[in-house]
């Protein structure tokens, strides 16, 4: 049994409140400019399998410090709006964007985070979080007012290490204070958050509330809200 649950964020506990498409279709209209839904889609299939190609790599190190997860963003844009217009001032947009994204109210929890985490702190389960994230983390956590409930945040920017790195994952189990084993890391991507979570003994499982994971060799979660049933009394 564990007596720590660590989670991620993006995705895990929070969402965005405007999708990717319909925010890029705003920001585009704010300055001026109409895209066809249907180009700007497959411009954004494109990009999305760029990035995966990029992100699951060891070497990897994208989300290690502020600079660097700019840099990928600006990458990210580039690549988007070059496939969807060449002319748009792509470093303008992707200055919005990015801006959007490290806004604390642009972003809010699924609707099984707040009793979740209430539910283990009502049981005396000590709560962290392990993220890829910039230094814009620890004010969302805030703004979305889920920092009141969260005992420890291992962030990749401050902590200069990505995942699935084993490093930023010890991290974690140095913040929780009990060993390894004791802990259970909860988050949505099976290379970054159950690969790097085993990587130094943790126990790990995903959350997959579409339904849509493939068959994995983990533990999976359609509801965060299943965990609590681990410290029923």
């Amino acid at each position: 049994m564990y007596s720590v649950v660590c989670f991620d964020v993006g995705f895990t506990l929070i969402d965005e409140r405007t999708n990717a498409h319909d925010l890029i279709t705003s920001v585009l209209a704010e300055l001026g400019h109409t895209v066809d839904p249907l180009a700007l889609r497959a411009a954004q299939s494109r990009t999305a399998n760029w990035y995966h190609q990029r992100y699951h790599t060891l070497e990897n190190d994208d989300w290690s410090s502020d600079a660097t997860i700019r840099s990928l963003w600006l990458d990210f844009y580039e690549h988007l709006f070059s496939s969807l217009d060449p002319t748009l001032d792509h470093l303008a947009l992707a200055d919005r964007l990015i801006a959007h994204y490290e806004t604390p109210s642009n972003w809010q929890p699924f609707a099984d985070v707040e009793s979740t985490l209430a539910g283990l702190h009502t049981r005396g389960v000590k709560i962290g979080v392990i993220s890829d994230w910039s230094s814009a983390l620890r004010p969302i956590l805030h703004g979305t007012g889920l920092s009141r409930w969260i005992d420890f945040v291992v962030g990749s920017a401050d902590s200069g290490y990505a995942k699935p790195l084993s490093d930023l994952y010890r991290l974690g189990v140095d913040r929780a204070g009990v060993p390894a084993e004791h802990i259970i890391h909860i988050g949505d991507s099976y290379f970054a958050d159950v690969l790097g979570a085993r990587a130094v003994g943790m126990q790990a499982a995903l959350i997959d509330r579409a339904g849509r994971a493939p068959r994995t060799d983990c533990r999976v979660m359609r509801d965060l809200r299943e965990i609590l049933a681990d410290f029923a009394s």
